[in-house]
């Protein structure tokens, strides 16, 4: 990954892997902390929850209905309903 390309992100988002569930979970998210992403957002598809994390937070805040983001300039909000977004295709 590279790095200096990280400073400029306003919003990360991961969509944990079984496979690769600790590296998406901890590290990734602990890099985007330490570079002061503003928000970063772990997707567990299996348990339908997202975990919503700011540079300085300690744990997660968890959400399991709606998904919203608003980022500095934009005009409207983008809203997510995570049922749909979690739905068996």
């Amino acid at each position: 990954m590279d790095r200096s390309a990280i400073g400029h992100l306003m919003l990360a988002a991961e969509v944990f892997s079984p496979s690769s569930l600790r590296a998406d979970r901890f590290t990734k998210r602990r890099l985007y902390q330490e570079q002061r992403v503003p928000l970063y957002r772990g997707i567990d598809a299996d348990a339908g929850v997202v975990e919503i994390w700011t540079p300085d937070a300690v744990a997660p805040q968890l959400e399991q209905t709606t998904l919203a983001w608003h980022p500095l300039g934009a005009t409207a909000r983008l809203t997510f309903q995570l049922a749909e977004l979690f739905r068996e295709i």
